[in-house]
């Protein structure tokens, strides 16, 4: 039977159901579940746009806060440096200024602590730490031994577990 042969009997089924009215309904059921997918992936898209502008908002705002956290840690050191800046220093002595000077480094070391900030001091002797030391030369030193650090030449810092900078050293060589 072709096409052009079709009569409205042939589209009824056994049970007298007009078969043209079954396929209007399942392509206007197949229309709308079409719309509300459509509809259910711009939502989800507009979602995604919000969250990702709302993450940089919110890192914007931690970066910032941060900030304003450690300035104000840092504020009392920059007090100290003017407290003794605004002396005179024509009646200042050597040993007062280097107290000045090492009253203003504790202060910071302080607050470098307070935040998190440690200092990586090796000593003679410890054993070197690739991830926290960086060997300058070879050493030798008596009683360190070999593959230890024999001097320190500068010190690193870290946060939390996050070297910032290792301590540049100096390693005793393999005997």
């Amino acid at each position: 039977m072709t096409d052009e042969n079709l009569n409205e009997s042939d589209l009824t089924d056994d049970a007298g159901v007009d078969a043209g009215d079954d396929f209007t309904q399942v392509v206007e059921k197949l229309m709308a579940e079409r719309d509300e997918a459509v509809a259910a992936k711009l939502r989800a898209q507009a979602d995604f746009a919000n969250f990702q502008r709302r993450s940089i908002e919110n890192e914007a705002r931690a970066r910032t806060g941060g900030l304003v956290q450690m300035t104000r840690a840092l504020m009392p050191v920059l007090d100290h440096f003017d407290l003794a800046l605004a002396q005179d220093h024509s009646k200042l002595t050597v040993e007062q200024m280097a107290k000045s000077i090492e009253m203003t480094r504790t202060e910071l070391q302080k607050v470098l602590e307070q935040n998190g900030i440690a200092r990586i001091d090796p000593t003679p002797g410890t054993p070197f730490d690739p991830m926290q030391h960086d060997a300058v030369m070879r050493q030798p030193a008596e009683g360190i031994a070999p593959g230890c650090v024999s001097m320190r030449f500068q010190t690193g810092w870290r946060l939390g577990e996050s070297v910032l900078r290792p301590a540049k050293v100096a390693v005793a060589p393999d005997a």
